[in-house]
């Protein structure tokens, strides 16, 4: 962790992030709240009895994400397990879902080189700010004077980002701590993908959350890795929306 003096930039930037929209971070929905931490076979029965349904499962490096979908509530979740345990539960956009969870027979469209839905899960890192009050030695004084510092560091949490490719165009969908507090807010979550290209092995594009601030994003069309490079930086694994099409994008 590296220890800095406090400037009016930094200090402005770190009370910038208190009681920003962009900077609150994504809470379960309050149905499911009290499922965080479960056991991940209790919490399956529960998710049972509060009527969701069992989508799918994918699995990033040592965490297991599974989809749920429920009737009654009209809503997609999304749930990572680590160690055992629901480690976060978010609600997402419902095409994620397919309505009807894995019972629908509904016959998959094979998906369009121009219409492309990812959903893309893994994890992410991003800066922080915190203020000590502590004490520093003067030299003029030759004592101890009270001193404020301003520390910073990296926090990594669970996060996931939807891709949907259209007739050449692209947008991204950003959730809780993908969103840094200096945004422009976006469209519903949804940012607009530039310099998009679509090539037989990898695709790549930019999004712009500020003005100063253009992720990149590159995604391995054959092992559906991405990795976005900014603030904040993400890392994780894709899988085409169409969950019955037997193969990636």
């Amino acid at each position: 962790m590296n220890r800095i003096r406090p400037t009016a930039a930094l200090i402005a930037a770190a009370f910038a992030s208190i009681g920003s929209p962009g900077s609150a971070h994504a809470e379960p929905p309050g149905d499911l709240s009290d499922l965080v931490g479960a056991r991940g076979s209790s919490g399956e029965t529960q998710m049972q009895a509060r009527g969701y349904q069992f989508v799918r499962a994918t699995r990033v490096r040592d965490q297991s994400w599974t989809f749920w979908w429920s009737d009654v509530q009209k809503q997609c979740v999304s749930i990572a397990t680590t160690n055992g345990r629901y480690a976060s539960i978010e609600k997402i956009p419902t095409q994620n879902c397919r309505p009807g969870g894995a019972s629908s027979d509904a016959e998959p469209t094979p998906p369009q080189p121009d219409a492309i839905t990812l959903v893309c899960y893994g994890s992410g890192q991003h800066a922080t700010y915190s203020s000590h009050m502590g004490y520093e030695w003067n030299d003029r004084s030759k004592k101890y004077e009270p001193m404020q510092r301003m520390e910073t560091g990296n926090e990594q949490f669970n996060s996931g980002v939807q891709i949907d490719i259209r007739d050449g165009q692209g947008r991204i969908h950003l959730t809780g701590k993908m969103i840094p507090p200096l945004n422009s807010g976006g469209t519903e979550g949804w940012w607009a993908l530039e310099d998009l290209q679509l090539q037989p092995e990898r695709i790549t594009a930019r999004y712009r959350v500020s003005g100063l601030n253009r992720p990149s994003l590159t995604i391995d069309r054959r092992s559906g890795l991405i990795e976005i490079k900014g603030l904040p930086g993400f890392s994780g694994k894709c899988d085409v929306g169409d969950w019955g099409a037997g193969r990636k994008f």
